[in-house]
């Protein structure tokens, strides 16, 4: 068998740290918001704008759990093996390495958010029409595909190792 047939796929799971991080700030929106409503029952204030500060507390707060949930999901989300790459966050269908060309870490070191890659194609449908892709891949014109990566367990630089040694012969970008 040759080593490329032999080597461990990469399985990349939500980062605890990229999803709590993130929803910080609408928590603590959320709780000006529910201190300026509580200050604004205690005052006598008009109802009407009291419940319009409580509702975007509530929302604030809402997003914030929305965002935070992703950090206790365990699943795994992107898989680079010999085959070709799958995010389960957008359509989980397989891009094999031979429709891959190029591949570029798109801000560099540890706090690159976007990994992209120029397929020698227009990405499968199954990506292209994902209602999740704002989360995962995202189609960018006719045949680049950006992955978000700054929110899992890996970092930029591990990525584009693994896409070396599945596959050798798409162009690393930098």
């Amino acid at each position: 068998m040759s080593a490329k047939a032999m080597a461990a796929p990469l399985e990349i799971r939500n980062s605890l740290s990229g999803k709590i991080l993130p929803a910080i700030g609408p928590f603590l929106l959320g709780g000006i918001f529910g201190f300026g409503a509580l200050q604004g029952v205690a005052s006598g204030a008009n109802s009407g704008h009291v419940l319009w500060i409580a509702l975007l507390g509530a929302a604030c707060l809402g997003l914030g759990v929305f965002i935070a949930r992703g950090a206790f999901d365990t699943s795994v989300k992107v898989v680079l093996n010999s085959q070709g790459f799958r995010d389960a966050r957008a359509g989980d269908v397989l891009v094999p390495w031979s429709k891959v060309r190029s591949v570029r870490l798109a801000a560099g070191g540890k706090g690159a958010a976007m990994l992209n890659f120029e397929l020698t194609e227009e990405p499968p449908d199954a990506i292209r029409y994902s209602s999740a892709n704002a989360f995962g891949l995202m189609p960018f014109g006719r045949n680049i595909v950006h992955m978000e990566i700054s929110s899992l367990d890996v970092r930029g630089e591990e990525m584009v190792d693994a896409v070396k040694r599945f596959a050798p012969h798409v162009v690393v970008r930098r």
